[in-house]
């Protein structure tokens, strides 16, 4: 029975996630139990109950959670754990995201002053720092099961949204980049960390995504819907198979990064080494255990 947390579910890619796991759980013989933290206090309560309605072999609640805020999403997680997940956390999607709302604010001035105005990081709070903030609860309350005997049991399994933006040049929002190139590296670089706990943690790096590969009826928020016209859509279902290849992986699949574009799931490898010093330096670097 997967006790699953997701952030940012209440609509766009947190959402198709929830009902994955909400659906997969009509094949168990016990429920699932999936929290859905979003800052949407307004529909989530009603969302996540139909959700349950619709799903009886699932407990389903919603949890009003600013993933920005460390204090807050610990104690979101500290709630669950002790109360409706009754001591087991086994999944955690860090999926909670924003966009840079319109035109950055790293070449954006304010003329009517002669200093520099500082930049809005509010994209990095939530979608870097708050991934981080998820990671870091996720592997604590995994690392507090007994510790696994066979190469083929994991103790938990993290899933970080990204972006392609995480992989290319995004000229229009280098934050946003930014944030997403960070979830990028962390997956990458948490993954050897992990593994040796029985953990696995992966990253999803999708395309421009939505219901319609054609370009109809967007599913996601992360803009509004006039930006995306003449714009190639990537189904959602997509995602979902991407994010069922992370889930029914074994442990090999760590520190994945999947590109999610149209029909298409590409795991993408990370930079070879330029030369054998870099590769020596970096392997160092891990015997050592600090940097």
């Amino acid at each position: 029975m997967p006790n699953i947390i997701i952030t940012g579910a209440t609509s766009g890619i947190g959402l198709a996630i929830t009902r994955y796991f909400a659906a997969s759980s009509s094949t168990l013989s016990t429920p699932t139990k999936i929290a859905m933290l979003d800052l949407n206090s307004a529909t989530g309560p009603s969302i996540a109950s139909s959700l349950d309605a619709e799903h009886p072999n699932t407990l389903i609640i919603f949890k009003k959670c600013d993933v920005s805020c460390w204090g807050e999403q610990a104690q979101v997680f500290k709630g669950l754990y002790a109360n409706e997940f009754e001591g087991k956390i086994d999944i955690v999607v860090a999926n909670a995201g924003v966009s840079e709302r319109g035109y950055t604010t790293l070449v954006e001035h304010d003329k009517t002053t002669d200093e520099p105005r500082k930049p809005d990081m509010g994209v990095l709070d939530v979608n870097l720092s708050g991934v981080v903030y998820s990671v870091k609860l996720g592997i604590y309350y995994m690392d507090l099961k007994p510790p696994v005997e066979e190469e083929q049991t994991e103790r938990g399994l993290i899933i970080c949204t990204a972006s392609n933006a995480g992989l290319y040049a995004l000229a229009t929002a280098p934050l946003y980049a930014a944030s997403k190139f960070g979830v990028v590296g962390l997956v990458r670089s948490a993954a050897l960390l992990v593994e040796e706990r029985g953990i696995r943690i992966n990253a999803l790096a999708p395309a421009v995504l939505g219901a319609d590969v054609r370009g109809k009826t967007l599913e996601t928020n992360i803009a509004p819907k006039e930006l995306y016209q003449g714009m190639i859509i990537t189904p959602m279902e997509t995602l979902v198979k991407a994010v069922d290849g992370f889930v029914k992986g074994g442990r090999e699949v760590n520190g994945q990064v999947a590109e999610v574009h149209g029909y298409n799931v590409t795991v993408r490898e990370a930079h070879a080494f330029v030369d054998g010093d870099t590769e020596r330096n970096l392997g160092r670097f891990r015997g050592l255990g600090w940097a």
